[in-house]
């Protein structure tokens, strides 16, 4: 048998499978489009290549063919839905596509095109969530009942030289609903689905030429984001009848070949419908090679033609813990509005709790073994910069508080050397150019008669127009913002600006990196608002209430500033906005 090259060495399903196949004495290569890939730490990694980008999917496909050619490759596992859109450029024939345990290009299609899913799905009377397909604006003229959910037919979009990811949105009122439509519809066709109360339930198939080999099931104990979503800890459970029946019909009528995993949400009733399907292996692997089914052995064997064991009868109630992911998740559950029906909390105290399973042996953590502590050791590392970055970014804004002041004396000390002015001129960005950059100068040229005032953005797309969710809020305090449209952030921007106004830190790092010359002008919007904080959040796709929340916090920024500013300049022509 040659050896095995499992591809996306940054994603948890591949640091999985380079333990479960490198603990059986396969040779894995294992590659990544960057260096620091948790799979690269990993002691059965034999071979660690950096894999070219998905965009333009001919590079990675050359890239597999020379690597095939040279090494003598015999399994291929693509772990990202990235690596999946290449093979559905070779031909079914191909030794490359072969290899690659996957099924047909028709079959695969179906999965990947979440219409396409629900379309077979509803043929094959497996019970949906209420969705229409909305592909043009005009479905904006009837008003669906909230809330909803909004998936785009695809979850990869190829814009430029990326392919980016675009998750569902859940949406709670009309604003919300009319601005993720206006964002989404001239790039993408749109599903818009009922939103279902429930659990998340997941039935893990292998199968060889339209024959199920094994199967397995979980339940999700805990989502991120707390609306829903992949699972940082999860259960392994008995396969629900009508699920593990559902979900073999479904990939029987594909004459389906590989892994997949078919997920439904569960409502209160134990009633169900079907979500969608992930054709390539998942993020909570881990659960099922603990629990005792190890997929990707059984891809292995598939692969070298060994007869593989009957259904492997699985361990009941064993939990697993994606531990890095999880903290965001405690975090998030023990601050949670638990009145918000939307939130999928659990009791906080249990949370805590469970954390001491593990002493119990009744848990295990995602790429924990004794024998290869590498990926931990990567994850803890992990853990530990987050914790470094949000030292620093606390220390960042006490720091940037105490100096606010002298930071804004100073550069307007050094650019009204240079240039006489009746007031500085002010420059407000943030990422697109279209919620709050430009209603913070809108705001701005209320309170400066006569003053310059600018804003722009770090995306390329320009003249989009403020999303209705934003434009509304802002109509209803005073503020019309229906001729703005984006502009994309310049040097001659920089140049032009006494002060420049960021929304976050990272664009604040990001500003100063590109225009070295801005260093001591750039300044977060958010030290002036009322609650003190470097970051004010993107309104785009929010409801109504977030929406107005975030207006009216830069709103009174821009007015603090505007004190702030005439305190230390003398502005007379600074006016403070009536409320």
């Amino acid at each position: 048998m040659g050896e095995t090259l499992i591809l996306d060495g940054h994603s948890r399903a591949a640091v999985e499978a380079i333990q479960a196949l490198g603990r059986s004495g396969i040779k894995v290569i294992t590659s990544a489009e960057r260096v620091d890939a948790a799979g690269f730490s990993s002691r059965y990694a034999v071979k660690k290549l950096i894999q070219p980008k998905a965009i333009p999917p001919e590079n990675l496909i050359h890239w597999m063919k020379d690597l095939q050619a040279r090494h003598s490759l015999d399994l291929i596992i693509p772990c990202t839905e990235n690596s999946l859109h290449a093979f559905l450029r070779i031909a079914e024939d191909e030794p490359l596509r072969r290899i690659a345990l996957l099924p047909s290009s028709h079959s695969l299609e179906i999965t990947l095109n979440k219409n396409l899913t629900n379309e077979l799905a509803g043929r094959l009377g497996i019970p949906l969530p209420s969705t229409r397909l909305v592909q043009t604006l005009a479905h904006l003229n009837t008003t669906p009942k909230f809330p909803l959910v909004l998936k785009p037919v695809r979850s990869k979009l190829a814009e430029g030289d990326e392919l980016k990811t675009i998750e569902p949105a859940i949406v709670r009122d009309e604003h919300a609903w009319r601005s993720v439509l206006n964002d989404w519809i001239p790039r993408m066709p749109v599903l818009e689905q009922e939103h279902v109360q429930g659990w998340g339930v997941g039935i893990e198939m292998l199968y060889a030429k339209g024959k199920l080999v094994w199967y397995f099931a979980h339940e999700r104990l805990h989502e991120w984001p707390l609306t829903g979503g992949a699972s940082t800890y999860r259960r392994a459970i008995e396969p629900p009848k009508a699920l593990l029946e559902a979900s073999q019909a479904f990939l029987d009528s594909l004459q389906w070949h590989g892994v997949a995993m078919v997920e439904f949400k569960v409502r209160p009733d134990h009633s169900f419908v079907l979500m969608e399907v992930n054709p390539r292996l998942w993020g909570s692997l881990a659960l099922s090679i603990d629990s005792g089914v190890n997929f990707p052995l059984g891809l292995w064997k598939l692969a070298a033609g060994l007869p593989t064991e009957p259904q492997p009868q699985f361990r009941r109630g064993v939990r697993t813990r994606h531990f890095s992911g999880d903290l965001k998740w405690l975090k998030a559950n023990l601050f949670a509005n638990r009145n918000d029906p939307l939130l999928l909390t659990r009791p906080a105290l249990r949370s805590l709790i469970e954390l001491a399973l593990p002493m119990l042996g009744r848990e295990t953590w995602d790429h924990f073994q004794w024998t290869d502590p590498g990926p931990l050791i990567h994850e803890l590392g992990d853990i530990l910069a987050f914790a470094g970055r949000a030292l620093r970014r606390r220390w960042k804004l006490m720091s940037f508080y105490l100096r606010r002041r002298a930071l804004i004396k100073r550069a307007v000390a050094v650019r009204l050397g240079t240039h006489k002015l009746q007031s500085p001129s002010l420059l407000f960005v943030c990422q697109a150019n279209i919620c709050r950059s430009p209603f913070a100068a809108i705001v701005a040229k209320h309170i400066f008669a006569g003053a310059q005032i600018e804003s722009a953005g770090f995306d390329t797309r320009v003249g989009r127009r403020t999303p209705p969710n934003v434009a509304e809020q802002a109509e209803r305090l005073g503020f019309d913002m229906s001729e703005c449209a984006s502009k994309t952030l310049t040097a001659e921007h920089v140049r032009d600006a006494d002060l420049i106004f960021v929304m976050d830190i990272v664009q604040l790092e990001r500003l100063t990196q590109k225009f070295p010359d801005s260093r001591g002008r750039v300044i977060p919007l958010g030290l002036f608002s009322a609650n003190l904080r470097l970051e004010i959040e993107d309104p785009n796709h929010k409801d109504g209430l977030t929406t107005k929340r975030v207006l009216l916090q830069i709103a009174s920024a821009v007015r603090k500033l505007a004190l702030v500013l005439d305190s230390i300049c003398g502005l007379s022509n600074a006016r403070r906005l009536v409320s």
